[in-house]
C-alpha cells in the first residue's frame, strides 16, 4: 500500500473514534464567596480578571454517530417541551370557557363578578330563563354604596308587588364574558336569600351560549369553541403517544 492511503485511511479512522482535545477552563471566586468556572477569559468579569486560576483539562470528543444522537435527542427533548407548553396553553384557555356551579332549591345558581365606583365583589345568582331582566338583592350590594336609581315595580315569587330601583353596575363578569355599563334591578328581598343574591335574567342570558353539565355542575360556555380546544388537545396528545412509542427495527 502506497504511503498516501494508509494516511488517509489513518485520517478515516480518527473521524470515526473520539479523540482528545484540550480545553482550558479559569476559576475566579466572586463577592459572595462562590467558585466560578468558565471557558473563556471574556466571560470573566474585569474585576476578578487579576485572581484568574487557569486550569487546562483534556475533554473527549464525540464521534459524528454520538454527536447526531445527541442533536437527536435533543430535538426531541425540545419537541416535548413545546408540546408541553401548547398542552398548558390550550388547558389555561378551555378553563375560561368553563364556570362551576351549585344548586340552591334546585336551581342552578353561578357567580357574578360585579364592579361599581373603583370597588367590587361576586354575587350569587340563580339562573331564570323566566325572568326578564337581571334582579340582585339591595343587602347584597349594601357594602358597595351604590347610587340607586328610580325602578318600577316588580312581582315576586310569592304573588306580591314589591317597589325596585335601578343600579347602573360599571361592568359585570359572568365567565368569559364582559359587559360593561350594566343596568340591574334591584328590589329590598326580605324572605332570606341563602346561598342566593338574586336572579341572573334573560337580558343577559337570551346572548349567551352555553351548555349546563349537571353531573360535573360546570357550565360550558361557546360549546363549539370549547369542543375546537378540545380536539387541539387530544391532537397533542395522540402526536405525544406517538413520539413516546417504541421503535420497532426491521429484521
Amino acid at each position: 500500500m502506497g504511503k498516501t492511503f494508509i494516511t488517509s485511511l489513518l485520517l478515516s479512522s480518527l473521524l470515526l473514534t473520539s479523540s482528545v482535545v484540550q480545553a482550558r477552563i479559569y476559576q475566579y471566586t466572586d463577592n459572595n464567596g462562590r467558585k466560578v468556572f468558565v471557558d473563556r477569559f471574556e466571560k470573566v468579569p474585569q474585576k476578578y480578571r487579576s485572581q484568574l486560576a487557569v486550569h487546562d483539562e483534556e475533554r473527549e470528543t464525540l464521534t459524528p454517530a454520538q454527536t447526531a444522537k445527541i442533536e437527536a435527542d435533543r430535538a426531541s427533548l425540545n419537541l416535548k417541551l413545546r408540546l408541553d407548553q401548547q398542552k398548558a396553553q390550550i388547558k389555561e384557555a378551555m378553563s375560561k370557557w368553563i364556570t362551576d356551579f351549585s344548586f340552591y332549591q334546585n336551581r342552578i345558581v353561578i357567580p357574578v363578578k360585579v364592579r361599581y365606583g373603583g370597588q367590587s365583589k361576586t354575587l350569587s345568582l340563580v339562573m331564570d330563563t323566566g325572568a326578564s331582566y337581571t334582579v340582585v338583592h339591595q343587602a347584597a350590594i349594601a357594602d358597595l354604596n351604590a347610587q340607586l336609581l328610580p325602578g318600577g315595580s316588580a312581582q315576586v315569587a310569592d304573588g306580591s308587588v314589591v317597589q325596585t330601583s335601578k343600579i347602573n353596575f360599571d361592568q359585570v363578569d359572568i365567565g368569559p364574558y364582559k359587559s360593561q355599563n350594566i343596568v340591574a334591578s334591584v328590589i329590598d328581598f326580605k324572605g332570606g336569600g341563602g346561598s342566593s343574591h338574586g336572579l341572573l335574567g334573560m337580558d343577559f342570558l337570551y346572548n349567551a351560549h352555553y351548555e349546563l353539565d349537571r353531573e360535573n355542575q360546570k357550565i360550558i360556555w361557546e360549546p363549539e369553541k370549547y369542543e375546537e380546544l378540545k380536539q387541539q388537545l387530544l391532537d397533542l396528545k395522540t402526536l405525544e403517544e406517538e413520539m413516546n412509542a417504541p421503535t420497532v427495527s426491521a429484521q
